[in-house]
């Protein structure tokens, strides 16, 4: 099991990357509705669509749409992960930090494993 020190400095990196995929997120979320409300101005001004997407800056609104959710999972899941460690670390049994995120003991139990089991 990680020690508190190492669970928390774990669990810091892991905000820190949160916080940079979140304001990473905000800016491509901003583009995407830029865009898609320009798209669906003009498609109800009665332009195609194959023209329109074909002359859309890349990367375009379902290649942004993609990088936000790969980006949050990503960092979504060490933040997950850091937490549980750090949780554990201070005490909380395994019951507790299930519902704290919502989801099964088995799961957290699992989550757990995994990342000790990473880390030898």
């Amino acid at each position: 099991m990680a020690t508190n020190s190492d669970a928390l400095e774990r669990l810091l990196a892991a905000l820190s990357e949160l916080e940079a995929a979140a304001g990473e997120n905000v800016i491509r979320s901003r583009q995407v509705q830029k865009r898609a409300g320009y798209l669906r101005r003009r498609i109800e001004a009665g332009d195609q669509l194959v023209p329109l997407v074909e002359g859309e800056e890349k990367p375009r609104i379902v290649e942004l749409l993609s990088t936000n959710k790969a980006v949050l999972e990503t960092a979504g899941a060490e933040f997950r992960a850091a937490e549980a460690l750090a949780l554990r670390a201070e005490g909380l049994t395994i019951e507790a930090i299930a519902q704290l995120f919502g989801v099964t003991r088995q799961r957290i139990s699992a989550l757990l494993k995994q990342q000790t089991a990473g880390r030898r």
